[in-house]
């Protein structure tokens, strides 16, 4: 990628790659924006340290002064019979101060320039409202479909607590309610067994090999996409735990346990993030109540799980899950002529994982 200048009466805007000592300002434009505080060690995960070690990141400078960001990072992915190149399009952001400049379009105009340079062959991404509908109106993006939320009340009395904070003085009152929420401790079947994972090795690729037939687009769930996304994350703490069936790694499961605000006080979101395995839906059954087991003290769990996936079906059939809403857009592009073919949601595995902020 080349850098772009435009001269205006309001100034010199450069739309240019990211060069070593702008991740600060990247940063700094990231809190001003999203309202969160983001590590340099998290950026570099991110985008440095990456499953491809490609470092696809695009800045607005305008007078000097990085003013607008937007980066992919690129994972290998199964499109039907072959294997291509993705883009997550994230972070896509400009100054409060520097809107309404045209900022915004040239950032994504460049963006499919970089893309095509690095040969990445689909961009997708999972867009808030308004952004949406600027990734599809500056890129030619089609939404693909929402994506269903699933949740679980777990502990009830804890949300009545924080909702209703004067009712404190019958919380042990309150918790004895819990009982018919909360799912009873599982135990596993004769034959198999459970274990913490602290790195994934090959045996997760030849789970990826016998599990990647059963859907037509998903992100690459070997051992390499399980120690990076998971367990080098510098942030969050997960729990992945493989499922053996006579030592053998029949499927894994990852779960996070996030304190979050919720009325007056905090209550526990406990997060079904990930989980693959061989197409036997006694295994997918078991990973999801080992799943609700290491989630015990959390006060809701939650996951996304697509309508067509054994996931979807058990955790709404049998584990006493609701559909809650689809807040969540995916939105894609083709890059390459040769991915010819007409895409809906069923073609897809998704789950929180496949996204960065959970």
């Amino acid at each position: 990628m080349q850098e772009q200048i435009v001269l205006t009466s309001e100034g010199t805007k450069m739309i240019r790659p990211y060069q070593t000592g702008d991740e600060d300002p990247i940063n700094t434009l990231f809190t001003n924006v999203f309202q969160k505080q983001r590590s340099l060690e998290h950026w570099d995960w991110k985008y440095k340290n990456n499953l491809l070690r490609k470092t696809i990141v695009t800045v607005a400078e305008e007078d000097k002064e990085i003013a607008g960001h937007v980066a992919l990072v690129p994972y290998q992915a199964k499109w039907f019979d072959t294997e291509i190149l993705f883009g997550a399009r994230t972070d896509t952001m400009v100054s409060p101060k520097h809107r309404g400049k045209g900022l915004y379009r040239l950032l994504n105009e460049e963006m499919i320039a970089s893309a095509q340079q690095n040969n990445i062959d689909y961009l997708f991404g999972y867009p808030a409202p308004k952004a949406k509908i600027l990734f599809e109106k500056y890129t030619g993006a089609d939404e693909v479909g929402f994506i269903p939320r699933l949740m679980k009340i777990n502990r009830v009395s804890s949300l009545i607590i924080n909702r209703l904070p004067f009712l404190k003085a019958f919380h042990s009152l309150l918790k004895g309610v819990d009982i018919f929420f909360r799912s009873k401790a599982y135990q596993l079947p004769e034959g198999y067994s459970l274990k913490k994972i602290e790195k994934a090795n090959h045996s997760f690729n030849s789970l990826w090999e016998r599990g990647k037939s059963e859907y037509n687009i998903l992100l690459k769930r070997d051992a390499d996409f399980i120690n990076w996304r998971f367990l080098e994350h510098p942030d969050f703490t997960y729990q992945v735990l493989g499922l053996f069936k006579a030592d053998h790694l029949v499927g894994y499961v990852v779960t996070r346990v996030e304190e979050k605000t919720y009325g007056s006080g905090a209550i526990k979101n406990g997060y079904i993030v990930d989980l693959f395995a061989e197409p036997a839906e006694e295994i997918w059954e078991i990973l999801l109540k080992s799943a609700i087991t290491q989630l015990q003290e959390a006060d809701l769990i939650q996951t996304w799980a697509l309508e067509h996936t054994p996931s979807y079906k058990i955790l709404t059939r049998k584990l006493k899950f609701k559909h809650k809403d689809a807040p969540m857009p995916l939105v894609g592009k083709k890059l390459n002529e040769r991915l010819s073919e007409q895409v809906t949601l069923s073609d897809w595995y998704i789950t929180p994982g496949d996204v960065d902020s959970f």
